[in-house]
C-alpha cells in the first residue's frame, strides 16, 4: 500500500489510519464505514503531499498523477463506474481534510468527472436529463470560482436571468433547457476569460486537488488557524469520494445536522435539509430548508436513521457531532462527521449530560468545562415588553445590541469603539474577522447548519439567520428590517434564542444555570478538589 494514499469503502477498508497524516476527514470517513455507517467510497492523499507542493514552490509532486489513478481506479472498481465514460460514468467530489476542524475554510468542488461526452452517459445511465445538464453546470461554476478564481457573481447573474426568464424562485425548478443553455453559457464565460473548461477528466481531477492544497493558504483559512493557535498545522490532506446526487430526482436532497442543539445544548437533533441540493448550497450559507420537524414529518425513515446513526456516532466518539448527509433517491448517506461547533452554554450543557448518560466519565468531563468560566456563563434573554420588528431564524443563543455595520471590514473598525451587529445578505466564512468583531450576526437568508453560522456559535455571537423581512442596500448605507428603515450605525438588538430582531437597545435579564454549574462543583468535590 502506498503511504500517502488510503482507500476506504464497503468491502475495502485500510484500517486505522492517522488523523494527522489522512486528515480528521478522511480518518472519520473510514471509522465510520467500519461502524456500518453508509458511507459512500473514497480515497485520501496524505498531508504529505500538501507539504511537499508548498516546499517547492506550489509545484505538484511528480507522483501525484500516480496516486490519483490508483485512487480512481480503486473507485471504478468499488462502485462499477468509470471515470469520464460515455455509458457509466463515475462522478467524483473533492474536498479538503486538516487534522484540524476548519469548517468552511477550504475549498471543496463537487461533480467531477463531466464533460459533454460523461453528460450523455450520465443521462444515458439515469433517464434524467434534467439531473445531468444541473450537475454539469453546477460543476462548470464551481470550476470557475475554485480553479480559476472567477468572481462567482458572473455566473449567478447568469442563473438569477435563467430563473428570471422562467418566472420560478428557486433554482431547483429550473427545467431542462434552461439548465443545458446555463452550461453553453458558462462554457463560453470560461472561454472568454482565458481559461476554457478542461474536457479530459484526469486533468480536471489534478487542477481539483491544486485547488484544495492552494486552500490551504487561502487568506481566510490563514486566519482561521491564527485565532484558533493552529499556525503549527502541517498542511491539508485531499479527499476524494464518489458523489452521491441530493439533486437526483424528488426523493432527494442534502443536509448538515446536530446530534444536540449547538446553542443551547438541548438532547434534540436539529439540522437543516434541502430537497434538490447538493451539499455545498446547505453549508454555504446561500439556502435554507426543512428543520428537524419538518424533516421527520417528511422523511420520518430517514430521520428514525438518521437519529440512530447519531446516536451510534456520539457513543463511538463519546461527543455531540455536526454530520453532513445527502439522500439519494430516498437512501441515506453519511459524508462527513465531527465535533459539533457549540456556545460556552451549550458546551457546559453537553458535557453535564454526557456525563449523566454514562457516555463520558466525571475526569472527562471536567476536562472538556477546564477552559470555561462556569461562573460567568449567563443566560441572557430580552425582558422588554417592546414588540419585534421582524422574526428570523435562531442560531445562536443569547441578546446583542449594537450599530449596524455592512461589511465585516467595517465591522472591525467600529468594534473599535462600539458594539456593532454585523447585517449581510448572506454570511459566509470570509466574513470570520467581522463576526469576530461583532456582537452579533443578523443575516437575510441562510441555514441554522451553514458555515458562517457555526464560527458564530463557535465565537460565542449571537446569531439569526434566514431573516426574510430584511432587505439591504449596501449603496446607500441602509437596509429595511420589517416596516422600518435604518442606516449604516443605527442600532439593533438580537434575541438568538427567538430569532427576534428590536429596534434600538433591549433591557436584558441574566439567569445563571445554576443546576448545570452544581453538578460541575460535585464532580470536583468527588475528586476531592
Amino acid at each position: 500500500m502506498n503511504p500517502k494514499l488510503a482507500v476506504f469503502g464497503p468491502n475495502r477498508m485500510t484500517g486505522d489510519v492517522s488523523r494527522e497524516l489522512f486528515g480528521n476527514k478522511a480518518a472519520t470517513l473510514i471509522e465510520m464505514s467500519g461502524l456500518g455507517v453508509p458511507v459512500p467510497p473514497g480515497f485520501a492523499l496524505s498531508v504529505e503531499v500538501s507539504e511537499e507542493y508548498f516546499a517547492n514552490g506550489e509545484r505538484l509532486p511528480d507522483d501525484l498523477p500516480g496516486l490519483l489513478n490508483e485512487g480512481i481506479a480503486g473507485l471504478e472498481k468499488a462502485t462499477g463506474r468509470i471515470f469520464g465514460s460515455p455509458r457509466r460514468p463515475l462522478l467524483v467530489s473533492v474536498r479538503s481534510g486538516a487534522a484540524i476542524s476548519m469548517p468552511g475554510m477550504m475549498e471543496t468542488i463537487l461533480n467531477v468527472g463531466l464533460n459533454r461526452d460523461a453528460v450523455q452517459g450520465l443521462l444515458y445511465y439515469t433517464g434524467n436529463p434534467r439531473f445531468a445538464w444541473d450537475c454539469y453546470r453546477r460543476l462548470l461554476a464551481q470550476f470557475g470560482d475554485v480553479v480559476y478564481g472567477h468572481e462567482p457573481a458572473r455566473y449567478r447573474v447568469l442563473l438569477r436571468e435563467a430563473m428570471d426568464r422562467e418566472g420560478i424562485p428557486d433554482e431547483a425548478e429550473l427545467d431542462t433547457t434552461s439548465l443545458r443553455d446555463l452550461a453553453t453559457q458558462y462554457e463560453r464565460l470560461l472561454a472568454d476569460a482565458g481559461t476554457p473548461f478542461p474536457a479530459n477528466v484526469p486533468a480536471q481531477l489534478l487542477a481539483c486537488t491544486e485547488a484544495v492544497l492552494k486552500s490551504w493558504r487561502s487568506p481566510r483559512a490563514e486566519a482561521f488557524r491564527r485565532h484558533q493557535l493552529a499556525d503549527d498545522a502541517r498542511g491539508t490532506a485531499v479527499t476524494v469520494q464518489a458523489m452521491v446526487f441530493g439533486n437526483l430526482d424528488a426523493a432527494s436532497g442534502a443536509g448538515v445536522a446536530f446530534t444536540r442543539n449547538p446553542w443551547n445544548g438541548e438532547p434534540e437533533l436539529t439540522l437543516d435539509f434541502r430537497f434538490g441540493a447538493q451539499g455545498e448550497e446547505v453549508v454555504s450559507g446561500e439556502q435554507t430548508g426543512l428543520d428537524q420537524v419538518n424533516f421527520a414529518r417528511v422523511l420520518p425513515g430517514q430521520s428514525a436513521s438518521l437519529q440512530a446513526i447519531g446516536g451510534l456516532l456520539e457513543r463511538h466518539y463519546r461527543d455531540m457531532q455536526d454530520i453532513e448527509f445527502t439522500i439519494q433517491a430516498g437512501q441515506l448517506f453519511i459524508l462527513q462527521s465531527r465535533d459539533g461547533k457549540r456556545t460556552p452554554l451549550a458546551t457546559l450543557r453537553i458535557a453535564v449530560d454526557l456525563v449523566t448518560e454514562g457516555v463520558i466519565d466525571v475526569i472527562e468531563g471536567g476536562r472538556r468545562l477546564a477552559d470555561l468560566e462556569l461562573d460567568a456563563i449567563r443566560v441572557r434573554r430580552v425582558a422588554t415588553a417592546a414588540a419585534p420588528i421582524a422574526y428570523g431564524t435562531p442560531a445562536s443563543g443569547g441578546v446583542a445590541s449594537g450599530a449596524i455595520v455592512f461589511s465585516a471590514e467595517r465591522a472591525e473598525q467600529d468594534a473599535l469603539e462600539r458594539a456593532v451587529i454585523l447585517v449581510r445578505p448572506t454570511a459566509s466564512p470570509d466574513d470570520i474577522e467581522g463576526i469576530r468583531a461583532a456582537s452579533g450576526l443578523l443575516v437575510a437568508r441562510g441555514g441554522r447548519t451553514s458555515h458562517a453560522a457555526v464560527i458564530a456559535r463557535q465565537l460565542g455571537k449571537v446569531c439569526v439567520v434566514n431573516c426574510l423581512a430584511l432587505v439591504i442596500d449596501t449603496g446607500r448605507h441602509r437596509c429595511e428590517i420589517g416596516e422600518v428603515e435604518f442606516l449604516e450605525g443605527d442600532v439593533i438588538s438580537l434575541d438568538g434564542d427567538k430569532g427576534a430582531v428590536y429596534q434600538g437597545t433591549v433591557e436584558v435579564m441574566e439567569e445563571r444555570p445554576d443546576a448545570l454549574i452544581e453538578a460541575v462543583k460535585t464532580w470536583r468535590e468527588g475528586k476531592g478538589e
